[in-house]
């Protein structure tokens, strides 16, 4: 399976994740209710960012970083007693800190990775181009011979009597 399939799958496996997960954030928290939205366009960011080039590598650490949001969010999901609220609270931030890195890290690399792929089409263009010219005039260069080869061959052909 080629990298792009691969952090595909990884995405669509962290959204059936996450929809379990944002169907009981709705229900226990409001903070949480601001999250579940942000989790969607991360995961777009994160799907733009592979579409314009980014690399396994790249897409990977922001799915980590996307997995330990869920992981910070799950925790404090599980936090519902009165006393734990500042803890909570902690988590959430710490989550809401982890999606605004999410994003500007994919902003990023997915301006880079379009550079990226701009770049490499615009050489396999000149690439092409430089090919192109060099056999033609391989071409050229190689008629020319011939043609040379084969009148000098006709000039000292000896012509015998029957």
């Amino acid at each position: 399976m080629p990298p792009t399939r691969r952090s595909l799958v990884a995405i669509l496996a962290l959204a059936m994740l996450l929809l379990p997960a944002a169907h009981s954030m709705t229900v226990t928290s409001q903070t949480a209710d601001q999250l579940e939205p942000r989790f969607g366009q991360m995961l777009v960011l994160v799907h733009q960012a592979e579409s314009a080039g980014a690399t396994s590598s790249e897409v990977a650490e922001l799915v980590a970083l996307l997995n330990r949001a869920l992981e910070l969010n799950g925790e404090a999901l599980k936090l519902t007693a009165p006393t734990d609220a500042q803890k909570r609270a902690d988590l959430l931030a710490q989550v809401d800190e982890i999606l605004t890195s999410v994003e500007a890290k994919a902003v990023q690399i997915q301006a880079a990775a379009s550079q990226r792929t701009r770049t490499n089409t615009l050489l396999a263009y000149v690439y092409g181009v430089i090919a192109a010219l060099l056999g033609t005039v391989a071409f050229a260069y190689g008629v020319a011979f011939y043609r040379g080869y084969r009148t000098k061959r006709t000039f000292q052909m000896r012509i015998s009597p029957k």
